[in-house]
């Protein structure tokens, strides 16, 4: 079976789909209903197979290709089974960034592909109801208090006043100086513990934002398909963890720098590809990025439209076929609904 699978993750189209043919006879001969009950009821085997190859450079490229068809053709059931083996496929890439990017980025890339489909919708609502129930738990405890004092109306402002300088780019040089304006109430303590416990990811959501940490140091790489295709897990990295806003906003305020330079200094496929990955951290992250995207990119995407307005004016046919074109008009459509996402019609 080991492969078997390993040919249906081969970038060879008549290679791949045989061995696709050759895993639904699989399935027929030996009994099983699906694909997937295959993968899942032999995935010990498999995994195995993959953790083994993956400690072996002249493998790593077919054990990745396993995995990647174990991610295209199986369910969320499996993904308890693979936890491990994803951490060390991170852990491989972490130790060969320059060598093995490429081949560890396909397999990412069907990792998030995986989870934004099978917890996309359905997280999105459980993040839904459980900001409702922290809002109604909150609502009970204020009520439950018969008054506020001094120390914590004080705490609550000082929190206002640093998420408004998170959000707005200006973060504080130390945390400590914060921390002795105002000594811990005693009885606030455990409060915080369960806030901090309340906001512990899941474990598909803590695998995009290790997925998501990867991408940051990878969106400067040298090789532009390597940057594309960053950009595209990215986005899925971004998808899923919207319904987790304490991690992503953190996240996104990381990545922004690397994001800025590619939409602003890189070819214009990866400034394509970039854009689009702003539209949807605009449309994930809301007014998070209005002080940023209007201080770091809207002037450079009006100066650039300004520039190629003469050229395209007098442009022929051919020019709609160029990738220039192409560039601008997405350009053109995305903005007005990206300034929308983040309310800029001041």
């Amino acid at each position: 079976l080991y492969p078997v699978l390993e040919k249906a993750g081969d970038k060879t189209l008549l290679i791949s789909e045989t061995a696709m043919g050759t895993l639904i006879d699989i399935c027929e001969a030996c009994g099983y209903d699906s694909m997937q009950c295959l993968i899942n009821e032999n995935s010990d085997y498999l995994v195995n197979g993959i953790s083994l190859n993956l400690r072996q450079l002249a493998h790593q490229l077919h054990a990745s290709q396993v995995l990647d068809t174990m991610l295209r053709h199986s369910d969320a059931s499996l993904l308890p089974l693979i936890e491990d083996v994803i951490q060390d496929v991170l852990s491989t890439l972490d130790q060969s960034y320059d060598n093995q990017a490429s081949t560890f980025l396909r397999v990412l890339y069907s990792l998030m592909a995986a989870l934004v489909q099978w917890f996309g919708t359905p997280c999105s609502e459980e993040g839904r109801r459980g900001e409702a129930a922290e809002r109604r738990g909150g609502a009970s405890c204020q009520a439950q208090q018969q008054a506020v004092t001094s120390q914590e109306m004080e705490r609550f402002f000082l929190d206002y006043v640093r998420q408004k300088q998170i959000a707005e780019g200006n973060l504080p040089d130390s945390d400590d100086e914060e921390a002795d304006l105002l000594p811990p109430p005693a009885e606030t303590e455990p409060h915080d513990s369960e806030a901090e416990g309340e906001t512990r990811l899941p474990s598909h959501a803590q695998l995009a934002k290790d997925v998501l940490e990867r991408c940051i140091h990878l969106l400067s790489d040298g090789n532009l398909r390597v940057r594309l295709k960053v950009l595209d897990v990215l986005e899925l990295c971004v998808t899923v963890l919207h319904p987790h806003g304490n991690h992503l906003l953190p996240m996104a305020h990381r990545v922004w720098p690397a994001l800025v330079t590619r939409l602003i200094s890189d070819d214009p496929l990866a400034v394509l590809r970039a854009f689009k990955v702003l539209c949807t951290l605009a449309e994930k992250c809301g007014d998070f990025l209005r002080q940023r995207f209007s201080r770091d990119v809207l002037p450079k995407l009006t100066s650039s439209l300004l520039s190629q307005a003469p050229a395209s004016a007098r442009a022929g046919p051919v020019y709609s076929h160029t990738l220039a074109f192409k560039l601008q008009l997405a350009v053109l459509q995305g903005l007005g609904s990206l300034c929308e996402k983040l309310d800029m019609g001041e």
